[in-house]
């Protein structure tokens, strides 16, 4: 994921470059590096919530703009955070996102924009040897060993901002939904065999169960930016993110929900 990331801002910046020269009006590129350290909880059912506390998670977004139109693509690299709390047993995620939208300018520092969101996800829960159960659609099995969960979710990005800029001040509030997405949770489990007996001579089996999901999403941030210099700015503000995924099974039992905010303090270049 970090090589796609990667690769999706390599391409947007040789875009940049390729095209300044051959436009009437040059383009204008903005790349920036922020911390999020998020604090909220993680969800996964029957009220269990794992804490995260103020994770620093990294962001790099790189916006190229012609006119009225901008491409912009935001990302996490593949990162791992522990909990503070884990009372489902979870003992560590590895997230990964991308947020690539094309907004257009509509007056008055308002704006609209549309893309897509990647999230991928991989939950590691240790050893649950007789603690948890697997249940699935004709299968109900008791975990005596590890459990991973892995997912790929994604879906259609909605967004709408205004943009104030005073002397050297700047403030940017971004609304954006995620109203569908779509994907599959696959989870690993440690199973010992049938003829097992005090864990003695036991032969351990570790199926791989696919449950759809389906999810939405909310987030919301406020940035306030300072120029230093021609072409560096500081930024500081707050972003809320709301996710809830559930499985596509009768019920609409939840898979998954992460809510927090993040405190932010970043630093855009502009070239």
């Amino acid at each position: 994921m970090r090589r796609t990331f990667l690769s999706v801002l390599a391409a947007a910046a040789c875009v940049a470059l390729a095209c300044s020269g051959a436009l009437a009006d040059p383009l204008q590129a903005a790349f920036t590096l922020s911390i999020n350290p998020l604090d909220g909880g993680h969800e996964v059912g029957n009220g269990q919530v794992d804490r995260v506390d103020f994770a620093p998670l990294p962001l790099a977004d790189l916006e190229v703009r012609w006119r009225g139109e901008s491409v912009h693509v935001e990302g996490l690299p593949s990162v791992t955070f522990g909990y503070g709390s884990n009372p489902d047993g979870a003992q560590s995620t590895r997230l990964s996102i991308i947020n690539a939208t094309f907004r257009q300018q509509l007056g008055a520092g308002f704006f609209a924009g549309f893309g897509q969101t990647i999230y991928n996800q991989r939950t590691d829960y240790g050893n649950q040897i007789g603690v948890r159960y697997y249940a699935g659609p004709g299968v109900t099995s008791f975990i005596d060993g590890d459990e991973i969960q892995d997912s790929r979710v994604t879906g259609p990005r909605l967004e709408l901002g205004k943009h104030w800029t005073r002397g050297r001040d700047s403030v940017e509030l971004v609304a954006a939904v995620n109203p569908t997405m779509h994907g599959v949770q696959y989870t690993q489990v440690g199973i010992l065999g049938e003829s097992c007996i005090y864990h003695v001579g036991c032969r351990f089996y570790e199926p791989t169960f696919a449950d759809p999901e389906i999810a939405a999403q909310t987030d919301l941030s406020l940035r306030v930016g300072h120029r230093l210099s021609k072409h560096g700015d500081l930024l500081y503000g707050l972003r809320y993110l709301n996710y809830t995924a559930h499985y596509a099974l009768p019920g609409d039992p939840l898979a998954d929900r992460n809510v927090g905010f993040a405190p932010t303090i970043a630093y855009r270049l502009r070239f």
